[in-house]
């Protein structure tokens, strides 16, 4: 099933690339997340009106960001094209809208505080991508901030979150954001590596404490080698806020 109001060519298609999506993607639970997921949320949004705040997520899929952000006091609302996580969402009573915001962005006009969108931009072509900025510019308050996270497509170590989809259309770094939010209010507030939890237990925390520094000495030698000043991290996340 696709909402009403987005029965667009763009839609369908998109709907029909994800049959089965649930199944490859391993989301056997809806709406639950572990402890090492909330620590990463809390993190990643940590310069972000989560409590007490209109919080909308794009691209829900799993529902784990969601669920957490209603558990924090967040008054949320959702998109989805995936018929089985819009169903279980609307059976918790989650406002869901339509997947095309752009049918929405005059309704909606300035009511979130925050728009979260993980790992959803780069399964849209780069002319969608625009058209989603600028409704989402619309949607937000003023000083409203959108977070995306996606893959590092200036990064060689981004090749395997990139290409590890079948359904990713885009590739997408800082630069090219940067080109996209031409003609918007948007200016980027924070920009590099997604949040990195500790985890929990001696092992785990050190494991990835050693995992990280080889990461930031990597990125460290291949900006002095090239002469550049980027991430090479996997993947990226970026914050911007509304002027």
């Amino acid at each position: 099933m696709i909402p009403p109001g987005i029965e667009s060519k763009e839609i369908v298609t998109h709907h029909s690339r994800y049959r089965g999506y649930e199944d490859w993607k391993g989301w056997s639970t809806l709406f639950c997340y572990s402890k090492d997921q909330s620590d990463y949320f809390r993190g990643e949004t940590r310069d972000l009106s989560i409590k007490n705040a209109d919080v909308l997520e794009i691209g829900f899929g799993s529902g784990d960001f969601l669920q957490w952000a209603i558990d924090e006091g967040a008054r949320v609302a959702a998109t989805e094209i995936n018929s089985i996580s819009i169903e279980a969402a609307q059976e918790r009573g989650i406002e869901v809208l339509p997947a095309n915001l752009e049918s929405t962005s005059t309704i909606f006009y300035g009511r979130f505080d925050t728009i979260i969108s993980f790992d959803v931009f780069e399964h849209l072509q780069a002319d969608e991508i625009v058209r989603q900025l600028k409704s989402i510019q619309m949607l937000l308050k003023p000083n409203g901030h959108l977070l995306l996270r996606f893959p590092n497509a200036q990064s060689p170590f981004g090749l395997a979150p990139q290409f590890g989809d079948s359904t990713h259309c885009s590739f997408l770094s800082k630069s090219v954001i940067e080109q996209m939010l031409h003609g918007t209010t948007f200016k980027i507030v924070r920009y590099g590596h997604p949040y990195r939890a500790r985890g929990r237990g001696p092992a785990r925390m050190m494991v990835r404490f050693v995992r990280n520094m080889l990461k930031d000495a990597i990125s460290a030698t291949l900006n002095a080698i090239y002469n550049t000043e980027m991430s090479y991290d996997p993947v990226l996340t970026i914050v911007m806020r509304k002027n």
